[in-house]
Protein backbone atom coordinates (compact mmCIF):
# COMPACT_ATOMS: atom_id res chain seq x y z
CA UNK A 1 0.00 0.00 0.00
CA UNK A 2 1.63 2.86 -1.08
CA UNK A 3 1.46 6.53 0.55
CA UNK A 4 -2.08 8.13 0.16
CA UNK A 5 -0.71 11.45 0.72
CA UNK A 6 2.28 11.56 -1.99
CA UNK A 7 2.30 7.66 -3.29
CA UNK A 8 5.90 7.05 -1.61
CA UNK A 9 7.03 3.94 -0.87
CA UNK A 10 6.15 2.66 2.74
CA UNK A 11 8.50 0.90 5.69
CA UNK A 12 7.64 -0.56 8.75
CA UNK A 13 8.14 0.89 11.82
CA UNK A 14 7.00 -1.81 14.35
CA UNK A 15 4.72 -3.86 15.76
CA UNK A 16 1.67 -2.47 17.67
CA UNK A 17 -0.79 -4.64 19.93
CA UNK A 18 -3.70 -3.63 18.87
CA UNK A 19 -5.90 -3.34 22.62
CA UNK A 20 -3.20 -0.61 23.88
CA UNK A 21 -4.98 2.97 24.31
CA UNK A 22 -3.86 6.18 24.68
CA UNK A 23 -5.03 6.32 27.97
CA UNK A 24 -3.14 3.36 28.81
CA UNK A 25 -0.06 6.16 28.48
CA UNK A 26 -1.78 8.19 31.37
CA UNK A 27 -3.13 5.72 33.82
CA UNK A 28 -0.07 3.54 33.83
CA UNK A 29 -2.11 0.13 33.48
CA UNK A 30 -3.58 -1.55 29.91
CA UNK A 31 -7.00 -0.86 29.97
CA UNK A 32 -8.39 -3.13 27.75
CA UNK A 33 -7.94 -7.21 27.12
CA UNK A 34 -4.46 -7.91 26.08
CA UNK A 35 -2.56 -9.81 23.35
CA UNK A 36 -5.47 -9.73 20.67
CA UNK A 37 -2.79 -9.56 18.10
CA UNK A 38 -0.31 -7.39 16.32
CA UNK A 39 -0.90 -4.40 13.78
CA UNK A 40 2.13 -2.96 11.78
CA UNK A 41 2.88 0.94 11.69
CA UNK A 42 4.01 2.17 8.70
CA UNK A 43 5.36 5.22 7.37
CA UNK A 44 5.91 6.94 4.01
CA UNK A 45 9.84 6.82 3.29
CA UNK A 46 9.11 10.09 1.44
CA UNK A 47 6.93 12.47 3.22
CA UNK A 48 6.72 9.86 6.84
CA UNK A 49 2.96 10.10 6.19
CA UNK A 50 1.74 7.28 9.41
CA UNK A 51 -0.46 4.58 9.25
CA UNK A 52 -1.94 1.30 10.49
CA UNK A 53 -2.49 -0.02 6.92
CA UNK A 54 -4.70 -3.14 8.49
CA UNK A 55 -7.20 -0.54 9.28
CA UNK A 56 -7.60 1.10 6.22
CA UNK A 57 -10.34 -0.87 4.84
CA UNK A 58 -12.63 -1.63 7.99
CA UNK A 59 -15.97 -0.87 6.88
CA UNK A 60 -17.75 1.70 9.05
CA UNK A 61 -19.85 -0.90 11.34
CA UNK A 62 -16.53 -2.59 12.50
CA UNK A 63 -15.08 0.85 13.82
CA UNK A 64 -18.65 1.38 15.35
CA UNK A 65 -18.59 -2.27 16.80
CA UNK A 66 -14.89 -2.72 17.48
CA UNK A 67 -13.68 0.86 18.53
CA UNK A 68 -16.42 3.47 19.35
CA UNK A 69 -18.63 1.33 21.59
CA UNK A 70 -18.91 1.28 25.42
CA UNK A 71 -15.82 1.67 26.23
CA UNK A 72 -14.18 4.09 24.03
CA UNK A 73 -14.51 6.67 27.53
CA UNK A 74 -11.77 4.66 28.71
CA UNK A 75 -9.12 4.89 26.00
CA UNK A 76 -9.93 9.44 25.80
CA UNK A 77 -11.96 10.06 29.27
CA UNK A 78 -11.75 13.97 27.63
CA UNK A 79 -13.48 13.31 24.74
CA UNK A 80 -16.94 13.97 26.49
CA UNK A 81 -16.63 17.59 28.05
CA UNK A 82 -13.51 18.44 29.23
CA UNK A 83 -11.92 18.80 25.70
CA UNK A 84 -14.94 20.81 24.43
CA UNK A 85 -14.88 22.71 27.00
CA UNK A 86 -11.34 23.87 26.58
CA UNK A 87 -11.65 24.10 22.58
CA UNK A 88 -15.04 26.03 23.12
CA UNK A 89 -13.60 28.68 25.94
CA UNK A 90 -10.32 28.67 23.51
CA UNK A 91 -11.93 29.63 20.31
CA UNK A 92 -14.32 32.19 22.27
CA UNK A 93 -11.57 33.89 22.70
CA UNK A 94 -10.13 34.26 19.37
CA UNK A 95 -13.47 34.43 17.34
CA UNK A 96 -16.67 36.77 17.12
CA UNK A 97 -19.66 34.77 16.81
CA UNK A 98 -20.26 33.53 13.52
CA UNK A 99 -21.74 30.33 11.48
CA UNK A 100 -19.50 27.75 12.64
CA UNK A 101 -19.61 23.44 11.89
CA UNK A 102 -17.88 21.39 13.78
CA UNK A 103 -17.14 18.42 12.26
CA UNK A 104 -16.55 14.95 13.95
CA UNK A 105 -17.80 16.58 17.28
CA UNK A 106 -18.77 13.89 19.19
CA UNK A 107 -22.22 14.39 20.66
CA UNK A 108 -22.12 18.00 19.91
CA UNK A 109 -20.53 19.36 23.14
CA UNK A 110 -18.75 22.01 22.00
CA UNK A 111 -21.79 23.51 19.43
CA UNK A 112 -23.91 23.87 22.25
CA UNK A 113 -21.12 25.50 24.53
CA UNK A 114 -20.14 28.10 22.00
CA UNK A 115 -24.03 28.82 20.81
CA UNK A 116 -24.41 29.37 24.38
CA UNK A 117 -21.97 32.24 23.66
CA UNK A 118 -24.05 33.32 20.60
CA UNK A 119 -22.59 31.41 17.97
CA UNK A 120 -24.87 29.19 15.49
CA UNK A 121 -22.64 26.40 15.67
CA UNK A 122 -23.89 22.78 14.81
CA UNK A 123 -22.06 19.62 15.04
CA UNK A 124 -21.62 16.63 12.60
CA UNK A 125 -20.84 12.87 13.94
CA UNK A 126 -21.60 9.51 11.83
CA UNK A 127 -20.73 7.75 15.62
CA UNK A 128 -21.41 9.67 18.20
CA UNK A 129 -24.31 12.51 16.61
CA UNK A 130 -26.22 13.29 14.02
CA UNK A 131 -24.95 11.12 10.99
CA UNK A 132 -26.49 13.46 8.14
CA UNK A 133 -24.02 15.21 6.46
CA UNK A 134 -24.46 19.08 7.21
CA UNK A 135 -26.38 21.42 4.26
CA UNK A 136 -24.45 24.38 3.43
CA UNK A 137 -21.35 26.33 4.44
CA UNK A 138 -19.68 27.71 7.26
CA UNK A 139 -17.78 30.86 8.18
CA UNK A 140 -15.71 28.68 10.54
CA UNK A 141 -14.74 24.62 10.28
CA UNK A 142 -13.45 23.04 13.39
CA UNK A 143 -12.32 19.32 13.20
CA UNK A 144 -10.73 19.03 17.25
CA UNK A 145 -8.85 15.55 17.02
CA UNK A 146 -10.61 13.87 13.73
CA UNK A 147 -7.59 13.35 11.51
CA UNK A 148 -6.17 10.43 13.13
CA UNK A 149 -9.53 8.79 13.17
CA UNK A 150 -9.69 9.15 9.63
CA UNK A 151 -8.58 6.18 7.01
CA UNK A 152 -9.09 8.41 3.85
CA UNK A 153 -7.41 11.46 4.14
CA UNK A 154 -8.72 12.78 0.93
CA UNK A 155 -12.00 12.66 1.29
CA UNK A 156 -11.94 13.88 4.82
CA UNK A 157 -10.37 17.18 3.57
CA UNK A 158 -12.28 17.14 0.74
CA UNK A 159 -15.40 17.43 2.95
CA UNK A 160 -14.00 19.97 5.48
CA UNK A 161 -12.98 22.26 2.43
CA UNK A 162 -16.50 21.88 0.89
CA UNK A 163 -18.01 22.95 4.28
CA UNK A 164 -15.39 26.08 4.48
CA UNK A 165 -16.63 29.54 3.11
CA UNK A 166 -14.32 30.99 0.47
CA UNK A 167 -13.25 33.37 3.14
CA UNK A 168 -13.12 31.29 6.31
CA UNK A 169 -10.78 29.03 8.18
CA UNK A 170 -10.34 25.17 8.56
CA UNK A 171 -9.00 25.02 12.33
CA UNK A 172 -8.08 21.02 13.32
CA UNK A 173 -6.18 19.16 15.66
CA UNK A 174 -4.03 16.18 15.29
CA UNK A 175 -0.76 15.75 17.03
CA UNK A 176 2.32 15.87 14.28
CA UNK A 177 4.75 12.95 14.16
CA UNK A 178 8.20 13.06 14.02
CA UNK A 179 9.84 12.73 9.72
CA UNK A 180 10.80 9.29 10.89
CA UNK A 181 9.91 7.55 13.77
CA UNK A 182 12.12 4.60 15.28
CA UNK A 183 10.08 3.85 18.68
CA UNK A 184 6.78 3.63 20.20
CA UNK A 185 4.61 7.03 20.27
CA UNK A 186 1.45 6.70 22.74
CA UNK A 187 -0.56 8.79 20.09
CA UNK A 188 -0.28 6.07 17.51
CA UNK A 189 -2.93 3.72 19.49
CA UNK A 190 -4.85 1.67 17.21
CA UNK A 191 -7.22 1.05 20.50
CA UNK A 192 -8.80 4.83 19.96
CA UNK A 193 -8.87 4.44 16.60
CA UNK A 194 -6.11 6.45 15.31
CA UNK A 195 -5.44 5.40 11.86
CA UNK A 196 -3.84 8.20 10.31
CA UNK A 197 -0.62 10.32 11.76
CA UNK A 198 0.83 13.50 9.48
CA UNK A 199 4.24 14.95 9.42
CA UNK A 200 4.45 18.48 9.00
CA UNK A 201 5.84 17.53 5.37
CA UNK A 202 2.02 15.18 4.62
CA UNK A 203 0.64 18.08 6.11
CA UNK A 204 2.21 20.60 4.05
CA UNK A 205 1.54 18.61 0.95
CA UNK A 206 -1.63 18.02 1.69
CA UNK A 207 -2.50 21.41 2.55
CA UNK A 208 -1.15 22.10 -1.15
CA UNK A 209 -2.94 19.36 -2.88
CA UNK A 210 -6.24 21.31 -1.90
CA UNK A 211 -4.99 24.63 -2.53
CA UNK A 212 -5.34 25.45 1.29
CA UNK A 213 -2.78 27.83 2.55
CA UNK A 214 -1.98 26.77 6.39
CA UNK A 215 -0.11 27.54 9.59
CA UNK A 216 0.79 25.38 12.50
CA UNK A 217 0.30 27.52 15.91
CA UNK A 218 2.15 24.16 17.82
CA UNK A 219 2.45 20.48 16.87
CA UNK A 220 -1.17 19.68 17.47
CA UNK A 221 -3.04 23.33 16.33
CA UNK A 222 -3.07 23.85 12.43
CA UNK A 223 -5.61 26.36 10.68
CA UNK A 224 -6.08 26.16 7.05
CA UNK A 225 -7.96 28.63 4.98
CA UNK A 226 -9.12 28.51 0.77
CA UNK A 227 -7.32 32.15 0.72
CA UNK A 228 -4.10 33.09 2.49
CA UNK A 229 -4.88 36.85 3.22
CA UNK A 230 -7.37 34.93 5.74
CA UNK A 231 -4.75 33.88 7.58
CA UNK A 232 -3.34 37.29 8.69
CA UNK A 233 -6.21 37.45 11.62
CA UNK A 234 -4.59 34.46 12.82
CA UNK A 235 -1.26 35.84 14.08
CA UNK A 236 -2.09 37.09 17.22
CA UNK A 237 -3.87 33.44 18.00
CA UNK A 238 -2.11 31.52 21.35
CA UNK A 239 -1.62 27.99 21.09
CA UNK A 240 -3.41 25.59 23.92
CA UNK A 241 -2.36 21.75 24.87
CA UNK A 242 -5.37 20.19 23.22
CA UNK A 243 -3.84 17.13 24.85
CA UNK A 244 -1.94 16.66 27.72
CA UNK A 245 1.02 14.71 28.12
CA UNK A 246 1.32 10.91 29.29
CA UNK A 247 3.00 9.68 32.28
CA UNK A 248 4.11 6.91 31.63
CA UNK A 249 5.15 4.58 28.85
CA UNK A 250 6.02 1.14 27.85
CA UNK A 251 9.40 -0.53 29.53
CA UNK A 252 8.66 -3.93 27.96
CA UNK A 253 6.55 -4.34 24.48
CA UNK A 254 3.26 -3.82 25.58
CA UNK A 255 3.64 -5.38 28.97
CA UNK A 256 4.98 -3.23 31.93
CA UNK A 257 4.58 0.10 32.13
CA UNK A 258 6.92 2.67 34.27
CA UNK A 259 6.86 6.82 35.11
CA UNK A 260 7.96 8.77 32.76
CA UNK A 261 8.91 12.32 33.45
CA UNK A 262 8.98 13.80 29.91
CA UNK A 263 7.81 11.66 27.35
CA UNK A 264 9.20 12.15 24.15
CA UNK A 265 7.65 10.68 20.68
Amino acid sequence: MTCQICGGAPRTIFLKERNVSCGDYFEGRRLYERNLGDFALLECTVCGFGYFPEMQSWPEEKYRTEIYNDDYHLCDPPFEDSRPRKLAAWLSDNLQPCDLIDFGGGEGKLADLLAEKGFAARSYDPFYGDPNFPDGNADVVTAFEVVEHVPDQRQLFTSLNSLCRPGGIIVFSTSLKRPVMTDDWWYASARNGHVSFHTAESLARFMAHFGLASVSLSQELHIAAPQPATLAAIAGWRAIAVSDTPGFAFSERWLRMVPSAAWQH
